[in-house]
C-alpha cells in the first residue's frame, strides 16, 4: 500500500479553501514528477485558519501596550500583541541578520539588548541587504513568534485531527510548516508512521527556533529527511542544516527565480519531486 502524503503548509493560508491548496500542491508536485496527476494519496491538515484564531485571541487578551506620543522608533512591531511575542519577534530578527552577515557594529548585540529602537534598524538593515519588503519580514516573524508562545498546541490538536488514520506518511512540509511538522514528530505514534520528512525553505536553521521547538535545539528526529532551500530565501537563510543537525539529512539547493519562497516552485524541481514519489511507492 502506497504511502500517504501529508501536505503542511506554512503562514499566511487563513481564509483559503484547504481542498484549492492541496489541489495547488498536488498540481506542482505532480509537474515535478512529470506526471499528468498523482496516483498516491494526498491531504493537506489545514491550520491557516486556527492560527488566525490564535492570533486574534491572543491581541484580544493582551494589555494595551503604551506607545510613544512621538511615534517614535521604540513602537512594537504588533503593538496589538503580547510582550511574549515581541521578545521572540525580535530575537527572530537578530537570527536573520547574523545569517545574513555583515552586520552593522552599531546594531551588533541585539538578541543581547532587546531594543525596538536596534530591531527597527536591524529590520531596514535586513530588508536592504535582502531585498525583501519589511512588511514581508514583519509578517513572518509575527506568525512565527505567535505559533511558538501561543499556537503550538491548537495547531498541532488540528493537524493530528486530520492525520489519516493508519498506514505510512511522507511529510512534506513548507515555510513555518516544517516547524509544525518537526514538533509533530515528537509524537511518537506519528513518528513511527512517516518514512520520508521533506522540509521546503524552512526556518529550521534559526538559533531561536531551534530552542523553542518541543524537542529542542538540533534534535535529529531520526526519521529520513530531506530539505531543499534557494539561497535567496530569507525564510531559508540558515542553511544548510547538516552541520547542526546531523544525518540521515539530503540537502538540495535549487533556483526558484523570482519567487524563492514559494512552495510550487520547490515541488516543480525534479530533484525534490523525485525523492517525494520514491518514497511513496
Amino acid at each position: 500500500m502506497a504511502a500517504t502524503i501529508v501536505f503542511i503548509h506554512g503562514r499566511g493560508q487563513e481564509g483559503k479553501d484547504p481542498e484549492a491548496l492541496r489541489s495547488e500542491w498536488c498540481t506542482a508536485l505532480a509537474a515535478g514528477l512529470g506526471v499528468p496527476r498523482l496516483a498516491m494519496p494526498c491531504v493537506l491538515p489545514y491550520y491557516g485558519n486556527v492560527l488566525h484564531r490564535v492570533t486574534a485571541h491572543a491581541a484580544k487578551e493582551s494589555e494595551l501596550v503604551e506607545l510613544p506620543a512621538d511615534g517614535g522608533e521604540e513602537m512594537p512591531f504588533h503593538p496589538f500583541l503580547p510582550e511574549d511575542v515581541g521578545e521572540l519577534e525580535r530575537l527572530l530578527l537578530a537570527d536573520l541578520a547574523a545569517t545574513t552577515g555583515g552586520v552593522q557594529p552599531e546594531l551588533a548585540g541585539i538578541s543581547d539588548l532587546l531594543s525596538w529602537t536596534l530591531a527597527r534598524r536591524l529590520l531596514t538593515w535586513v530588508s536592504k541587504n535582502t531585498s525583501v519588503d519589511k512588511e514581508i519580514i514583519k509578517v513572518f516573524l509575527q506568525d512565527v513568534a505567535v505559533y511558538l508562545s501561543h499556537g503550538r498546541k491548537p495547531v498541532l490538536d488540528e493537524v493530528r485531527r486530520l492525520l489519516p488514520a493508519s498506514g505510512d506518511l511522507v511529510l512534506v512540509s513548507h515555510s513555518l510548516g516544517t516547524v509544525v511538522a518537526r514538533d509533530l514528530l515528537v509524537d511518537e505514534t506519528v513518528r513511527r508512521r512517516v518514512v520520508f520528512w521533506v522540509t521546503a525553505g524552512s526556518p529550521l536553521g534559526l538559533p531561536t527556533i531551534q530552542r523553542n521547538l518541543l524537542a529542542k535545539g538540533t534534535r535529529h528526529p531520526g526519521v529520513r529527511w530531506l530539505t531543499t532551500y534557494d539561497v535567496n530565501d530569507i525564510v531559508a537563510l540558515g542553511h544548510p542544516l547538516e552541520s547542526g543537525w546531523g544525518t540521515p539529512l539530503s540537502q538540495i539547493e535549487v533556483e526558484n527565480r523570482d519567487t524563492p519562497h514559494a512552495i510550487d516552485r520547490y515541488l516543480r524541481h525534479r530533484t525534490v519531486a523525485g525523492p517525494i514519489g520514491n518514497a511513496c511507492a
